[in-house]
Parts: C-alpha cells; sequence; structure tokens
C-alpha cells in the first residue's frame, strides 16, 4: 500500500515562484505546498517548496500517473521499479517541471524537476513486497 508520497520542488531566482506552485498543483491542493529558503553556492536565494499526500490521496497520485504519462514513460517506470526503490520502501521519481506547469505528466532526468518519493509500506517491511504493490499499481 502506498502510506504517502512527498513532493520537492526548487525554485531558482530567475523562476517565477507562483509558476512552480502551479506545476505541483496538479497533484496536490495548492494551499498544501509548503515553502522555504536557502541560499545557494553562489549567494543566490533558493525556494524549497514542499507537500505531501497521504493514504487514499496518495493512491490517487497513482492513479493520475497511469491515466496521463506517456505509454514509454509508464512503461519505464515498470522496468525501472527495482533501481527506483531506495532500500525497502521508497519509490523515486522525477516528473518534467514545465510539462507540469502545461498541465502535462512526463518523466525526466533533468535536475530542473518535481521530486517525488513515495512510502510503499508493507509489513512486515520487505522489498520484493513493495516490488510486487508496485507492479500492481504502476
Amino acid at each position: 500500500m502506498i502510506d504517502r508520497v512527498s513532493f520537492r520542488a526548487f525554485v531558482a531566482a530567475t523562476e517565477d515562484e507562483g509558476r512552480v506552485r502551479e506545476a505541483l498543483g496538479i497533484f496536490v491542493p495548492l494551499d498544501r505546498i509548503s515553502g522555504s529558503s536557502a541560499q545557494g553556492h553562489f549567494g543566490n536565494e533558493i525556494k524549497i517548496l514542499e507537500a505531501i499526500l497521504k493514504k487514499r490521496e496518495a493512491r490517487a497520485f497513482f492513479q493520475i500517473l497511469r491515466e496521463q504519462l506517456p505509454k514509454e514513460d509508464l512503461l519505464r517506470l515498470r522496468r525501472e521499479r527495482e533501481q527506483r526503490l531506495e532500500g525497502e520502501s521508497h519509490f523515486h521519481l522525477r516528473l518534467d517541471k514545465q510539462a507540469a506547469y502545461k498541465g502535462m505528466v512526463k518523466l525526466t532526468d533533468s535536475a530542473d524537476a518535481l521530486d517525488v518519493s513515495a512510502l510503499v509500506k508493507t509489513y512486515p517491511s520487505r522489498r520484493e513486497e513493495a516490488l510486487r504493490i508496485l507492479s500492481e499499481i504502476l
């Protein structure tokens, strides 16, 4: 079962924070997005936007992935699920931030992305069971 899905996006000083919030907003209600600030390597301000979906909402996120990801991206997620599963329970993926702003869902390898981490809960905690669950929901 998917217990929660966490989102994180970085907003560079040259980006519009509102647009990045809108990109996250296709997955998460806007009022649930929190922000903090950090300083970049060259002293520039970087905003960090984060949000969490729990239980039913987290499962609904995977429904969105199944319905809206291009077929090749969905096949890629299925193929790479073992490499994307950290430890026994944390499944990672990156979604294209620019595409999300336009209302589309696409995987990306770019650092300019919406970072997504899903907690796959199993009892007892076992990697094989988490992989089985991911096979069923993807």
